[in-house]
């Protein structure tokens, strides 16, 4: 048994170097596109209570996000934002605390979540609105 190479015609050169030309002009843009973009999640939370009185606290349950990433919890008050960081469990949960104090009554306070592990982030809001004392 022989092994021969197939006859190179002037037609089969010419397409070989028309691929080769295509591929080295292609060569460079593949190197320059841009990286994917980190996978945006959705996560789950809920306030332990909804009303909570003036001077009292609430919690922000946070669920559905990775195994031990990185929560933040911003609450949007009418005149400030407070900010609270946690690392969730490894069952992806968390329980940020926030003390209300004289929060205003009535006035709806959202909540947004974003957590993250690598280059994954999930993200997803409550709220509360505070009651008097």
């Amino acid at each position: 048994m022989s092994l021969t190479t197939p006859a190179r015609t002037k037609a089969g050169s010419k397409l070989l170097a028309l691929t080769l030309a295509v591929g080295l002009l292609a060569g460079p843009i593949a190197l320059d596109a841009q990286p994917a973009e980190a996978a945006t999640k959705k996560c789950s939370a809920k306030m332990s209570i909804s009303k909570p009185r003036q001077y009292s606290y609430t919690n922000v349950n946070v669920s559905k996000v990775g195994s031990k990433a990185k929560v933040t919890t911003t609450a949007h008050y009418k005149t400030t934002t407070t900010k609270k960081k946690a690392t969730a469990s490894k069952k992806g949960k968390a329980s940020l605390k926030y003390y209300i104090a004289r929060a205003t009554p009535g006035k709806k306070v959202s909540v947004t979540i974003t957590a993250k592990k690598g280059k994954t982030t999930w993200k997803c809001s409550t709220s509360f609105k505070p009651k008097k004392k």
